[in-house]
């Protein structure tokens, strides 16, 4: 709300609109803008087609949160971003979101990847929230198949389980090989699912990039109308939410 304000107050308004509180969320959370840092035109070309790679993603899973906002100008250290927002608050998060968030984190290094054999720079910021999100899974929330419902480690990342007595050797080659391979696992899962919805539906991805590299930033609005152009129908939030209990 401060953000907000001194943004209207900055073009001489007197009231907060809603569109001052959006800008202020993408200020907080990626921020500021960086028209100055221009991007070349292949850089702009790689950067339309992994924002679009996270958006399709996004779009298409039914647990992801749909996007909002999408756009190749510069914000932070980023050189595009992909904002989604849930369709209300939730203070719980189930194994379902994770996955599809991971598969979605992952949707900009699969789509350079099959789209222009290989991978930049671009998806490192991915690479470890995915990594990070798919290790706490594993170690804090019980979500793994084969380890099951235990804690491994504390909030702090300290060892609960698994830690010999005397010394952490127990911990660092059986469990930590076991933690290693679950969260491959999940990573690998979910980047097969990425690359299955950019496969399917490769034309919209395409067609995503290309409007992105003509205007640089496309509203939500928008970006649902060229998603039911390629027969992609955005999601709706009594798709997503669960039914109210009576």
């Amino acid at each position: 709300m401060n953000e907000g304000a001194i943004l209207a107050a900055r073009e001489g308004r007197t009231k907060v609109a809603q569109y001052d509180l959006i800008r202020s969320i993408e200020k907080v959370m990626l921020g500021p803008e960086r028209r100055s840092h221009l991007l070349s035109v292949k850089e702009k070309e790689i950067t339309a087609y992994h924002e679009a790679g996270h958006a399709l993603v996004a779009s298409v899973l039914v647990y992801a949160d749909p996007v909002h906002k999408i756009s190749i100008i510069s914000r932070g250290r980023a050189a595009g971003y992909t904002l989604k927002l849930p369709f209300e608050d939730r203070k719980l998060q189930s194994r379902k979101e994770f996955l599809d968030d991971i598969a979605v984190s992952l949707g900009g290094y699969v789509a350079e990847q099959m789209t222009f054999g290989d991978i930049t720079t671009g998806p490192s910021n991915d690479l470890q929230v995915s990594t990070a999100l798919a290790r706490d899974m594993v170690t804090k929330y019980g979500m793994s198949e084969k380890i099951g419902p235990i804690a491994l480690e504390t909030t702090a990342g300290m060892p609960l389980y698994g830690k010999g007595a005397w010394s952490e050797k127990e911990y660092s080659e059986r469990v930590s090989a076991e933690i290693d391979a679950e969260v491959s696992k999940i990573i690998n899962d979910a980047m097969k699912r990425a690359q299955d919805v950019l496969t399917k539906h490769k034309k919209a991805l395409a067609g995503i990039a290309k409007r992105l590299v003509e205007v640089e930033t496309i509203e939500r609005e928008a970006f649902e109308q060229l998603l039911v152009l390629h027969g992609i129908v955005p999601k709706k939030k009594e798709e997503v939410l669960p039914p109210a209990v009576a």
